[in-house]
């Protein structure tokens, strides 16, 4: 009788390719020594198990948990499943692997449809078991509740730092910090900040003092060039004058991590005066921040440099600047505007041209302190002058000493005139609002009010 042996298959032994995955929420020491400590757990593992294969441990360090963005290891590790270059996912737990439930479940299912499980190791969940989403949902709720209470007492934590009025360390040009003190001056930086200041105060624009940095070299807050932006942001730095106001931004939510400003009251803000030391003189500061108020265009036109300083001699109102494009002066077109009664409520019975009043006022400025002026600056005018009273033909300066100067206005005709050339715009006005005369200027003074 035949000798028949069975011939078994001989099955090529395949070992599964497993990616661990860690993460940790911050860069301190011992969450650092954590991470060490998971990623030698994890190799110490895949050694006891010869039917594994460790392809790679991908580490996130601080990155948040609530969100995949940001994660680049974790995306990396999901670009490998996706190439067919694993078959196994180790974490250490579902608050590691993320604190959102719903990216959690995504990117479970993403990777079961791959065929990879995931083994989630303090919670003893393998996805390969079909009844592993449904302890997975709950644990990710878990971890998502477990995320925003963190959130909240971190929050508390900071706003109750900030009722207390005490600062957090934030980069800024002109300062540094070290472990024990905040805002310690940086002298070189400290110059230029003085610099643009002093510049801005004295009638200067950010743009030209932006263009004069970057002729020079100087070396810009940040990045490789100066921006108009970086003027205008330190022109308004409370820092620099050492006072700190606190919340201005807030976190949105624990999820999305998204800081918007503090606007409209929706949280409470801390104003501390004195916080730490100051690189701006107070008085200088505070001159930069009205001026930047008046050169806030409205109807097309700022109120630099008079402000509010000027009132109607006939009605009592301010007088508001305005364009006057239209028109002339000693046959040139009147480029910086006038001062009218032409607000709300103004009479619209007065309106001087900016350039005779200028030369009434350096007059009167050079006449009482014997210092020649070219232009009129807010600096100026703030430092000597109480007020400014427009007359028909003159203009009277009340100082702050208590003297008083009245100067006569060069007027080259009579109908220049403030009344009298109230009277002629008035006219053009009602032709335009009429439809007589077509205007292509559409921030004439008088017009924004129609």
């Amino acid at each position: 009788m035949a000798n028949v042996k069975r011939i078994e298959a001989v099955r090529e032994v395949t070992r599964k390719r497993v990616a661990a995955y860690c993460r940790v929420s911050t860069d301190k020491d011992a969450q650092l020594y954590s991470l060490e400590n998971q990623m030698k757990a994890f190799q110490a593992k895949i050694i006891l198990h010869p039917e594994m294969e460790l392809v790679g441990i991908y580490a996130d360090e601080d990155k948040s948990g609530t969100s995949m963005k940001g994660r680049v290891e974790f995306q990396r590790m999901l670009d490998d499943c996706r190439a067919g270059k694993v078959d196994y996912i180790l974490t250490k737990s579902v608050s590691r692997f993320a604190r959102n439930t719903v990216d959690t479940l995504t990117t479970v299912r993403e990777l079961g449809e791959l065929g990879i499980p995931v083994y989630f190791e303090k919670e003893k969940i393998d996805t390969a078991n079909s009844l592993s989403e449904i302890v997975l949902a709950i644990m990710a709720c878990f971890a998502q509740e477990e995320s925003r209470s963190i959130s909240e007492n971190v929050k508390w934590g900071i706003r109750k730092r900030f009722e207390a009025g005490k600062e957090v360390k934030v980069p800024l040009y002109g300062f540094y910090h070290t472990e024990d003190e905040l805002y310690l001056i940086q002298e070189d930086e400290a110059e230029i900040v003085r610099e643009v200041f002093e510049r801005y105060v004295h009638g200067e624009a950010p743009q030209d003092i932006m263009n004069d940095m970057i002729r020079r070299g100087v070396k810009p807050p940040a990045g490789d060039c100066w921006k108009r932006l970086q003027i205008d942001r330190m022109l308004k730095n409370e820092k620099y004058v050492g006072d700190s106001i606190l919340q201005k931004t807030y976190v949105k939510d624990h999820l999305s991590h998204r800081q918007v400003r503090n606007r409209d009251g929706k949280l409470p803000k801390f104003h501390v005066e004195d916080a730490h030391n100051a690189i701006v003189d107070r008085h200088v500061f505070e001159q930069a921040q009205r001026i930047t108020e008046m050169r806030r265009v409205q109807f097309g036109n700022s109120s630099y440099p008079y402000g509010e300083m000027l009132r109607c001699p006939h009605c009592g109102k301010t007088l508001i600047h305005g364009s006057l494009n239209n028109f002339y002066y000693n046959g040139e077109k009147i480029q910086n505007g006038g001062w009218g009664c032409y607000s709300g409520d103004g009479c619209g019975n007065y309106l001087i041209i900016q350039s005779i009043l200028d030369e009434a006022v350096i007059a009167a400025y050079e006449e009482k302190y014997g210092v020649s002026k070219e232009t009129v600056e807010f600096y100026w005018l703030d430092d000597t002058v109480e007020s400014i009273e427009p007359g028909e033909d003159n203009v009277t300066i009340r100082w702050r000493d208590g003297e008083t100067s009245v100067v006569e206005m060069e007027v080259s005709e009579e109908r220049y005139n403030p009344t009298r050339y109230s009277d002629f715009y008035n006219d053009f006005l009602d032709r335009v609002r009429s439809g007589e005369k077509k205007n292509k200027y559409k921030h004439l003074m008088g017009l924004a009010a129609v």
